[in-house]
């Protein structure tokens, strides 16, 4: 019964041979200037866009503009929130704010949305060690951003704002962000 469930799943492909070999060719002619990433057309997985898609019913019905994913770890919610920040930024690529308490998160973070967005200049980290070019997409840590005086910023300066790991968000570094910013939209 479980193997019939996985065969049967959408999200199963069966193993094509010249699909892969395709690939293995595609990979061997790309030149070292291009970026790997550039090759890969990625789309949310089934469970993330029914995710995806109660946001954006959310948005719509409820106007809600402050959101909550609760996900296991491993589950792809740095790329929902990609995913999502795409949505939002249909036309025009709007001021956002990822907050993190670990550089090594943020980092991460920016890779994801990078690919999503197929842009590899998008966003430029904010950590003790790294500074940024400039603030309208910043990848950055809380203590960062209470240090660098960032809550000198308009407080709708950040259209999209992200807070990973939002259990975090009951310490005082938080709430002083929570308190400042007023986001279009705040995904935890």
């Amino acid at each position: 019964a479980t193997f019939e469930s996985h065969w049967n799943d959408e999200e199963f492909e069966p193993y094509d041979i010249n699909k892969l070999r395709q690939a293995i060719d595609r990979e061997r002619c790309a030149t070292e200037d291009s970026s790997p990433i550039a090759f890969f057309d990625l789309h949310p997985y089934p469970f993330q866009q029914e995710i995806l898609e109660h946001l954006a019913a959310e948005r719509q019905m409820f106007q809600k503009k402050r959101q909550l994913i609760v996900a296991a770890t491993g589950t792809g919610k740095t790329m929902i929130a990609a995913f999502d920040y795409k949505r939002f930024a249909e036309h025009e690529r709007p001021n956002l704010l990822f907050i993190a308490h670990r550089r090594d998160i943020l980092t991460q973070a920016l890779g994801t949305f990078r690919a999503v967005l197929r842009d590899q200049n998008f966003g430029d980290l904010l950590t003790g060690r790294d500074k940024p070019s400039q603030d309208q997409h910043l990848f950055c840590m809380i203590q960062s951003y209470n240090s660098q005086g960032m809550d000198s910023l308009p407080r709708d300066h950040f259209r999209y704002v992200v807070v990973d790991e939002f259990h975090h968000s009951e310490a005082a570094s938080y709430q002083r962000l929570l308190g400042h910013v007023q986001p279009a939209l705040l995904l935890g």
